[in-house]
C-alpha cells in the first residue's frame, strides 16, 4: 500500500524489506552515532581540567585559556570544513531535511564525515551548540549510504534515512518514542504505521546499543513535580506565550546572525574564530554557557540559581549559541534549546512561587515544563516535545500542565514565525533552489501563456434543477456564476447544489447565485505561473477562474492545473535534460542554436562563492575543485549595467559576480549551496 501525505510526498509501502532495512540502520546508524557521541564526551576532557561536568572544567581553567581554545577551537573547525571542501568539493548533505524532501534520501557520508571532525573540534573547545546534530547526521548519511549500496529505491531510501534520523536521536537521548515521533511529525511530516514501524524498529535497536554503552539512566534526573493547585495551570499556559516568544526570538537570532556572517564574506575559518572570540569573552563570567547545556540544566536541577542569573543565562545563551551557528560551526540547536527553557522556566517558577508560594510548586517544575515550551516553540511540534520530556526525565507527573504549555507555545511561536528551526534550512535551499533555471522558468511564463478561453458558466439566475443539468452535461466539478454584464461572481460546485437538492423543498425557489461561493481563488493574466501554483494549493479545484483584472471581475478564461504542469514539464525538464539553448545578441529573430548536452549535465547561473571573491580563476583551480566550467561571468558596472565578461585564467572574482556555469547536476546544485 502506497502512503502520501497531504503534501503530495511519496513515503514508503509495507515491505518486509523495510522492516529488515531499519533493522539493518538501527545497528548501522546506532554504531555509528554511538563512536560520535564517545568522542564527543573524551575529547573535552583531553582541554579543559579533569572534570567530567564540562562547566566545572570550564570554571576551573585560567581565564586566557577560555578565550584560547574557543577561538582555536572554532579556527581549527572553519579549516577543517575549508580544506574539506577543496578535498571533496563541495560539503553538502546537512539539512536531513532536504535530503529526505528535496534529494530522494540521498546523503553523501564522505561529507558528512568532515562535517563531523568539524563539530568535533567545536565541541572540544566547548561551543555551546548542540553535538547530537552531527551525531543524527552521521547517523543518516550512514543510512543513506547502505540504502543506496543495496540498491533500495528511492521511496524506501527516504525511509532508511529517516530511521537513520531516529536512531541517532535515539542514542542521543535514550528515547525510543520520541525519536520515532520526531521523526514523523517534524522529517517526514506523517504518521501512518506504514512509516511508524520501521522508525520504532531503528530507534529501540539504536536506543539497546546505546544503553549497553553508556548506561540506561534517564538524561534528567528531576524530582516529581505536581500541581500545587488547580488554578495553577493558568500559570503554565502563560509559560507557554512566554515560551512562545522566547523561541521566536530565538529563531530570529539565528537568521540574523546567518545573514550577518554570510554579508560580511569572512572566510569561515576567521568568522568562526570571531563567534569563538564572542563565546571566550561570555564565558570570562558565565561558564554555564559552554557546551551543548546538558551539565548546566543538570545544575539548575540541583542548585538555586534565582531569576537573575536566570534570565542572564537565557540572554547570554542566546546571544552565544546564535552567532556560533551563524557564523558557519556545524551543530545541533536541541539541547541548547532545551536548555533556553529550562532558564525561562526557572525565572519564571522563582517569581511567581514568590508572589503566590502556597498555591504554586516549585521552580523546577516550571523549569521542566519550559524545556518543553522552547522545543515545541523551536520545532512547531508539540507531540514531540512532549514525549521527548517525558522519556528524558521519566517524569509524568507534570503531564497536564506541560501539555497546556507546550501546545501553548507551539501555537504562539508559529504565529510569529512560519517556519521552524528544521524547516528554515530548508527555505534557505528552496529559495536557493528558485534562482535556477526551474523557478525562471514558472516565474517569466504568465497565466495568459497557457490560459483558455473557454469557460463553463451559468447565469446567475439559474434554476437549481436547471444547475444540475448543468453539471451532468458539462461533466465537471465547479461552474462558474456570472451577472448578465458577463461580471464574476462565484462559484458552485457540485457538491453544494447536490446536498442543496437533497434538503430543500422546492428547488425551483433557488438559484445559482444562492450557491455561488464568492472566496473561490481566482487570478488575472499576467500573474507569473509559479504564484498561480500556490493558489491551486490553496483551493482544492482542477481549474481557477481569470478574470479580466482585479477590479473589472469580468471572466475571461480559464488555466487548469494540468496545463501548468505541462508547461513545467516541456519548458524545463525536457529543457534541463536534453537541450542548451543559445542566442546572439541580435535576439532570437536570428535564430537560436540548440546543444545536446550530455546526461545528468546542465548550464545554470549561480553566484560566485564567498571564499572566491579576490582570486583569479587560475588561483582558484576553480574546475579542479567544483568540477564544472565557467563559460560566462555576469557582472553589474557601477552604472547598474550587466556585463558579460568570457574569463581566462587570470580574471578576477568579484562581489556579486555571478557564474554561467557547465557541468554534472550534482555538481552544479553543490557549487549553489556555497
Amino acid at each position: 500500500m502506497e502512503v502520501t501525505d497531504v503534501r503530495g510526498r511519496f513515503l514508503t509501502i509495507g515491505h518486509p524489506r523495510v522492516i529488515l532495512g531499519a533493522v539493518a540502520v538501527g545497528i548501522l546508524s546506532g554504531s555509528g552515532a554511538i563512536v560520535f557521541r564517545f568522542l564527543a564526551t573524551r575529547l573535552p576532557r583531553l582541554i579543559w581540567p579533569a572534570d567530567p561536568n564540562l562547566v566545572h572544567a570550564v570554571a576551573q581553567a585560567p581565564l586566557w585559556w577560555r578565550i584560547v581554545v574557543p577561538v582555536a577551537g572554532s579556527f581549527l573547525a572553519g579549516a577543517v570544513l575549508t580544506f574539506g571542501t577543496r578535498w571533496l568539493g563541495p560539503v553538502r548533505g546537512w539539512d536531513i531535511l532536504e535530503a529526505v524532501l528535496l534529494r530522494d534520501g540521498v546523503l553523501h557520508l564522505r561529507p558528512a564525515l568532515v562535517k563531523s571532525l568539524s563539530s568535533l573540534l567545536t565541541t572540544a573547545s566547548a561551543g555551546p551548540i548542540g553535538r547530537e546534530g552531527p551525531m543524527v547526521l552521521l547517523a543518516a548519511a550512514v543510512a543513506s549510504f547502505a540504502g543506496r549500496y543495496l540498491g533500495f529505491p528511492t521511496r524506501h531510501l527516504r525511509i532508511l534515512v529517516a530511521c537513520g534520523v531516529a536512531a541517532g536521536i535515539a542514542c542521543a537521548y535514550n528515547t525510543p518514542i520520541g525519536a520515532a515521533f520526531f521523526t514523523m511529525e517534524i522529517i517526514v511530516g506523517n504518521f501512518a504505521l506504514e512509516v511508524f514501524a520501521p522508525l520504532v524498529f531503528a530507534s529501540v535497536v539504536a536506543t539497546l546499543l546505546s544503553s549497553a554503552v553508556f548506561g540506561a539512566t534517564p538524561v534528567f534526573q528531576v524530582s516529581e513535580f505536581a500541581l500545587a493547585s488547580r488554578w495553577e495551570i493558568l500559570n503554565y499556559m502563560l509559560l507557554g506565550v512566554l515560551g512562545g516568544v522566547t523561541a521566536a526570538v530565538f529563531l530570529e537570532a539565528l537568521r540574523a546572525s546567518f545573514l550577518l556572517f554570510r554579508r560580511s564574506r569572512l572566510p569561515r575559518p576567521v568568522a568562526m574564530s570571531l563567534a569563538g572570540l564572542i563565546v571566550g569573552i561570555v564565558i570570562l563570567g558565565f561558564p554555564q554557557v559552554v557546551g551543548n547545556g546538558r551539565e548546566a540544566i543538570r545544575d539548575l536541577f540541583q542548585e538555586e540559581w534565582g531569576p537573575r542569573l536566570a534570565l542572564t543565562l537565557l540572554a547570554l545563551r542566546l546571544v552565544a549559541t546564535s552567532v556560533t551557528v551563524g557564523s558557519g560551526a556545524v551543530g545541533g540547536v536541541f539541547t541548547p534549546t532545551l536548555f533556553l527553557g529550562a532558564v525561562l522556566g526557572d525565572a519564571f517558577g522563582s517569581i511567581v512561587h514568590r508572589l503566590f508560594p502556597l498555591a504554586t510548586a516549585v521552580p523546577k517544575a516550571y523549569a521542566l515544563a519550559g524545556m518543553g515550551c522552547l522545543l515545541a516553540g523551536t520545532t512547531h511540534a508539540p507531540i514531540t516535545a512532549v514525549l521527548m520530556i517525558f522519556e528524558m526525565t521519566l517524569n509524568y507527573s507534570i503531564t497536564l500542565p506541560l501539555l497546556v504549555a507546550t501546545v501553548a507555545a507551539s501555537l504562539v511561536a508559529k504565529g510569529l514565525s512560519l517556519e521552524s528551526v528544521y524547516t528554515e534550512a530548508l527555505s534557505r535551499k528552496r529559495s536557493a533552489w528558485a534562482e535556477g533555471g526551474e523557478a525562471a522558468v514558472m516565474r517569466t511564463l504568465t497565466v495568459r501563456d497557457v490560459m483558455r478561453s473557454e469557460q463553463m458558466t451559468v447565469p446567475a439566475d439559474t434554476p437549481l434543477p436547471q444547475l444540475l443539468d448543468r453539471f451532468i452535461a458539462t461533466r465537471r466539478n465547479h461552474l462558474y456564476v456570472v451577472g448578465p454584464d458577463g461580471r464574476f461572481e462565484g462559484v458552485v460546485s457540485l457538491h453544494d447544489a447536490n446536498r442543496a437538492l437533497r434538503e430543500v423543498e422546492d428547488p425551483s425557489q433557488f438559484r445559482a447565485t444562492d450557491f455561488a461561493n464568492s472566496n473561490f481563488q481566482t487570478t488575472v493574466p499576467w500573474e507569473h505561473l509559479d504564484h498561480v501554483l500556490d493558489r491551486f494549493w490553496v483551493q482544492e479545484a482542477e481549474h481557477l477562474p481569470v478574470l479580466g483584472g482585479r477590479d473589472s471581475h469580468k471572466l475571461i478564461g480559464t488555466i487548469s492545473r494540468r496545463d501548468i504542469l505541462g508547461v513545467y514539464s516541456l519548458e524545463v525538464l525536457h529543457r534541463r535534460s536534453l537541450l542548451a539553448r543559445f542566442e546572439t545578441e541580435e535576439g532570437p529573430q536570428s535564430g537560436p542554436t540548440y546543444v545536446e548536452l550530455p546526461p545528468d549535465h546542465q548550464i545554470d547561473n549561480v553566484p560566485v562563492p564567498a571564499t572566491l571573491v579576490g582570486r583569479t580563476i587560475g588561483e582558484s583551480r576553480f574546475r579542479e575543485h567544483y568540477g564544472v566550467s565557467v563559460l560566462l561571468i555576469r557582472r553589474t558596472d557601477g552604472g547598474g549595467r550587466e556585463i558579460r565578461m568570457i574569463p581566462d585564467s587570470s580574471t578576477k572574482f568579484q562581489v556579486g559576480d555571478r557564474l554561467v556555469v557547465f557541468g554534472s547536476r550534482e555538481k552544479v546544485d553543490a557549487l549553489k549551496q556555497q
